[in-house]
């Protein structure tokens, strides 16, 4: 069954604005799914440099290639960088002409492609379906309401008993949603294989797929941690500008994101490291070789629901026109850190992640601290493993999880 994705709304505006259509995201996250079974795509002819013949075809004459369609659909466009100056010299001959080029690296972080598009083209990036998306519910258009400091009732939430270690173990893909732990363990291996062997070759060439793995590993590792790219290479015994290169390879396939620290004012700390947050709790748990639910100790499952917690408001972030960064400050002895913020039209909302079954106001001190700091920060949430939602305080909300 097809499940259609928020993305779709912007994906129609778009099209009706400018001739290409870029829509891209991690391997499997259902950009093909999408493309097949969007009505506004029925006109399109649909192809795909997956396959071996198609993709020599495209390498030998990419004019030709682009001149089979006047509307046409090309998957995993990125591996044949030729197609873009092609699709830009169809566009200056034939202005009604319209392409979507859909794959799995970012072709804003891959120059060549993005001089070719420039001005012609509307990005898109599609990611895991979250919770409530899956299950075909509306937008969780409370979170908006936020920054009007309209908060959500106070009640219970009708929700199924859930297994939330299980899901974090097994990740967010479509294709894996319903799968059993240990399908999901072999599911994640393969994905990782696959990365390595067929897409990365078209990002970033490495010469040592070892290395490139225990990076991967070490990133994985420190999931929602500062990263220091000094102590990455000391601890994989690989030299710091070449960590900088693998990381940089594994954003572009939208393996890993990294969240800015605030701008620059009286709230945030000198230090002006990031933190990287991997695509999906499933691909974390393979990377560092968990192989079943039970494995998962407390401290880690709560790294784990911080992830999956970025996921979804990355998502939100992109559908509403949002910026999100972290804040972390010791300007007296007590150490302030707000794990997400989130900003939109000169406001903001605090965000915390907390994977226990219950909260209380001492769950949300940090997020009190910054509201009291910052008068942009209107309200909080705290996003929690509970079933309630709950007013902390009169600016203060925390909300199950099943909400986002």
């Amino acid at each position: 069954m097809y499940r259609q994705r928020w993305l779709t709304r912007q994906l129609q505006l778009s099209e009706t604005i400018l001739p290409i259509t870029v829509l891209t995201g991690a391997r499997q996250t259902g950009k093909s799914t999408l493309l097949a079974n969007e009505p506004m795509f029925d006109g399109y002819s649909y192809t795909t440099l997956d396959d071996p013949d198609s993709r020599e075809k495209a390498h030998t004459n990419p004019v030709a290639f682009v001149d089979r369609a006047d509307k046409l659909i090309i998957d995993e466009a990125h591996r044949e960088p030729d197609l873009f100056l092609a699709a830009k010299e169809a566009l200056r001959k034939d202005k009604t002409r319209r392409f979507v080029l859909s794959g799995s690296a970012n072709f804003l972080l891959l120059r060549r492609i993005q001089d070719s598009l420039a001005g012609r083209a509307a990005y898109h990036v599609l990611r895991q379906p979250l919770w409530t998306e899956w299950l075909q519910q509306p937008e969780p258009l409370w979170l908006l309401s936020m920054f009007d400091t309209q908060l959500p009732a106070s009640g219970s939430e009708p929700s199924p008993a859930l297994d939330l270690r299980t899901i974090l173990f097994r990740g967010f893909l479509p294709g894996i949603r319903d799968a059993a732990p240990e399908q999901a363990a072999v599911f994640w291996q393969s994905y990782v294989t696959t990365y390595l062997e067929r897409d990365l070759p078209d990002i970033s060439p490495t010469t040592s797929l070892f290395d490139y793995r225990a990076v991967m590993r070490r990133v994985a590792l420190a999931t929602g941690s500062l990263m220091e790219f000094r102590k990455i290479a000391d601890d994989t015994n690989v030299n710091e500008k070449t960590v900088a290169r693998y990381i940089d390879a594994i954003q572009k396939a939208y393996l890993l994101s990294l969240l800015p620290p605030a701008p620059l004012t009286s709230t945030t700390s000198v230090r002006r490291q990031w933190k990287p947050y991997p695509c999906d709790t499933g691909l974390i748990c393979s990377l560092l070789g968990i192989k079943t639910p039970e494995a998962l100790d407390d401290i880690f499952c709560g790294h784990l629901f911080e992830d999956m917690v970025f996921m979804t408001l990355q998502t939100l972030c992109d559908l509403w026109d949002m910026g999100m960064h972290f804040v972390r400050t010791r300007r007296t002895a007590e150490l302030h850190e707000v794990g997400f913020v989130l900003e939109r039209n000169g406001k903001s909302v605090a965000v915390e992640a907390k994977m226990s079954d219950d909260v209380t106001m001492n769950d949300a001190t940090h997020i009190q601290w910054l509201m009291d700091d910052d008068p942009s920060c209107v309200s909080g949430i705290v996003v929690y493993g509970g079933s309630s939602i709950k007013n902390l305080t009169r600016r203060i909300v925390a909300v199950p999880w099943t909400m986002l």
